[in-house]
């Protein structure tokens, strides 16, 4: 219970906390950049991701709301709450009459059998408390998403195995080393087209690939759809993503916690493209958000 008594405990701080910056988000209408509320998002989504106190045992307060909650309590009980004591019966002597030992010449005493009490004892009783209850509900809800996220990003690399192949154009390529020299970056995603897919997108933790619509044709759109695209890389916003699959399994039960991955996900594309913005001009920055437009309205259609 003292696990799910703090995770709830972490969970309604970081909700109130939640709460809070998309209200202050609201009231600024926006003037504080994204880049910064992506900060505040990953420092919440840290803490999010313990729940469990990160204070020694003799500190006065283990979590954010510290609750209560009575201890054992039974909600199911089946069966005798004790099992039923065994009365064992005396075992009285033979008559002398029954027999004599041919060794001793004393009378023979049968061997004693095991008690009939002993093998009919009552089967131990069978109970559901409150903790069992909620501790199985908070854990089939975790299963869950976690299953449900696995199974999509499992479906989603089966469709590249079979749909993508490497990026061969070599304007292609060149387009894409410059831009990558351009923002500063020695490691870089691999580059790849896919078959079906509609917008650029980057994809993977451990090794990141860069892919591309199969037919996107050369030109302004698929030079500041690259662009924006390392910019997601260079600013490690997969791993901020990543965290907040984790942290909506964890606290699956809490409303605020969707509302703030769904905030993440505007966040982090807004920080993106202001970020790409820097490397750009004033005349590139027209253009740019003409090829984001492209972009988004292509991603929208069925």
């Amino acid at each position: 219970m003292d696990l799910l008594l703090q995770l709830a405990g972490v969970s309604l701080g970081g909700g109130g906390v939640i709460l809070l910056l998309l209200l202050l988000a609201r009231l600024t209408g926006g003037r504080y950049a994204a880049q910064w509320r992506c900060w505040a998002w990953v420092l919440l989504g840290l803490r999010l991701a313990l729940p469990f106190s990160l204070l020694p045992q003799s500190a006065p307060t283990v979590s954010p709301i510290v609750l209560s909650a009575p201890e054992h309590v039974v909600l199911y009980r089946s069966g005798p709450s004790a099992p039923a004591q065994a009365t064992l019966p005396v075992p009285t002597p033979p008559p002398a009459t029954q027999g004599v030992s041919p060794s001793s010449g004393q009378p023979a005493v049968p061997s004693q059998r095991p008690a009939a009490a002993a093998e009919t004892a009552e089967a131990p009783a069978v109970s559901l408390t409150l903790e069992q209850l909620l501790t199985g509900l908070w854990l089939v809800g975790a299963a869950g998403v976690l299953v449900w996220n696995g199974g999509a990003h499992l479906r989603f690399c089966r469709y590249l195995r079979r749909w993508s192949a490497p990026a061969e154009d070599p304007l292609l390529l060149r387009e894409f080393h410059w831009l990558a020299d351009r923002l500063g970056l020695g490691r870089r995603p691999r580059l790849r087209t896919c078959a079906g897919l509609a917008v650029p997108m980057l994809a993977g933790i451990l090794r990141p690939v860069l892919l591309l619509p199969e037919d996107f044709p050369p030109g302004e759109a698929r030079c500041y759809s690259l662009l924006h695209e390392l910019t997601h890389y260079r600013r490690r916003d997969i791993w901020l993503k990543t965290l907040m699959v984790w942290v909506r399994a964890l606290h699956w039960f809490n409303p605020a916690v969707w509302l703030m991955t769904r905030s993440v996900e505007q966040d982090t594309e807004l920080a993106c493209d202001e970020g790409a913005l820097k490397w750009l001009s004033q005349s590139e920055r027209a253009a740019y958000g003409r090829a984001i437009l492209q972009a988004a309205a292509a991603g929208k259609e069925p």
